[in-house]
């Protein structure tokens, strides 16, 4: 755990180092800057996330309906703590870049226990009733956009932004559960990778008017490491929210 804070503590230092702005206009000398107005990745990332098929459809592979999703309680967060500019024109046209942090949470439908220290995913039924039932992972994750502003003045302007991310995962995943033993509350947690690809990189969107944000997030990388699951795509998707 401590080499994992350590990570996200170098990756922090190394992004804050960047301060000045770019002025690309009347010079070929271009700065990078963190001061600019328009912010429209870092802040709070607030959605629902899941699975795709190589179909681009939510349906599950035969012999994997244990993973069907709740997807009103598949919930995404992401806290993006900082976002650098480079101003290719004014700030009109930028390339855009920065660090974070993912939560994200998958809910499971059904009443079944996701096994640890297994080579392919494997669930079992235990006769529980789970008021809560979810596998949670967290990533570190840079963006890349490419991002167009139509005016100088927030409150008017329409922003889009279209790019791609890289993850990692630096910490373990969860499996967190609650249900009750003869009226009583019990909560358990199990730690374990539960063949979950720690890298992940894909593609990002993010379109909006003043400062209402929508984003949305694709994986090309598989939610399983290779050979170890099925094929299965993350997503999410939600409001962006300016801190």
């Amino acid at each position: 755990m401590k080499t994992s804070y350590t990570i996200l503590a170098t990756l922090a230092l190394a992004l804050s180092a960047f301060t000045p702005a770019i002025a690309c206009e009347d010079s070929l000398q271009c700065k990078i800057t963190s001061d600019s107005k328009f912010k429209y990745w870092e802040g709070l990332d607030i959605g629902v996330n899941g699975f795709l098929n190589p179909q681009n459809t939510i349906a599950l592979p035969q012999g994997y309906d244990f993973l069907e999703l709740d997807y009103a309680r598949s919930r995404s967060f992401s806290w993006n703590i900082a976002q650098y500019n480079i101003h290719i024109y004014q700030n009109h046209i930028n390339l855009v870049t920065g660090i974070g942090l993912d939560w994200n949470s998958y809910a499971f439908r059904k009443n079944v226990t996701l096994q640890a220290n297994t080579d392919q995913p494997v669930a079992i039924e235990e006769g529980y009733d789970f008021s809560k039932n979810k596998l949670k992972t967290t990533f570190v994750r840079v963006p890349l956009m490419l991002e167009f502003n139509t005016s100088k003045k927030e409150k008017n302007n329409f922003h889009i932004g279209i790019g791609g991310t890289v993850g990692y995962n630096i910490f373990r995943n969860r499996l967190k559960q609650e249900f009750e033993v003869n009226g009583d509350e019990q909560k358990r947690k199990t730690k374990d990778d539960f063949n979950v690809n720690p890298f992940r990189y894909g593609a990002t969107a993010r379109i909006g008017y003043g400062n209402f944000t929508l984003f949305a997030n694709y994986d090309m990388s598989t939610f399983f490491k290779e050979n170890r699951g099925p094929k299965m795509y993350p997503f999410s998707a939600g409001l962006h929210l300016s801190i």
